[in-house]
């Protein structure tokens, strides 16, 4: 009876949450996607056909769809931040490891700001700032943030179960 139990309270619903994950992370590719061929599409003047669910977007000028970017940057940072607390809450059940993961999607925001910060105030480096920004902001919009959580909350709990043993 246990294990019908847990086979419906923790596994139907990370089930749920790995589909959402899915979807999520298709969601977010096809909408970057598209807006980054229309940027590329007005950098070099050429014709893009964009999906038609997304043709709302040519109507916008480059500099808004700049700032849409951003905007969707940080929903969907939230998004994953949101699937990852309710997977560490379904799997550890402990409030300290949702502390941990809400404060590793603040550090890395912060890093990225930094690194953005860096670029603007020191033009040489914007590239390569924008770079390493964007490579941390590509982790929070993504599963692997939980995929490193995961396995290290994991090992603490290993660890902190020889302790008491011992």
């Amino acid at each position: 009876m246990k294990n019908k139990k847990n086979i419906l309270t923790i596994y139907i619903p990370l089930i749920l949450i790995a589909v959402l994950t899915v979807l999520t992370g298709f969601c977010r590719d096809f909408i970057f996607k598209n807006i980054n061929a229309l940027l590329k599409a007005w950098d070099f003047d050429m014709d893009f056909n964009i999906s038609p669910s997304l043709a709302f977007l040519e109507n916008f000028e480059y500099d808004t769809l700049l700032e849409i970017k951003w905007i969707l940057t940080f929903i969907f940072s939230i998004l994953y931040l949101i699937i990852s607390l309710l997977v560490i809450k379904l799997i550890f059940k402990k409030r300290k490891y949702l502390m941990i993961t809400v404060g590793t999607y603040v550090g890395i925001t912060f890093f990225s700001i930094i690194f953005m910060a860096i670029g603007h105030f020191f033009p040489g480096t914007s590239g390569k700032m924008y770079e390493f920004a964007r490579y941390f902001m590509g982790m929070a919009q993504s599963p692997i943030i939980l995929m490193i959580l995961i396995p290290a909350f994991k090992l603490s709990e290993k660890e902190n179960n020889k302790r008491t043993t011992t």
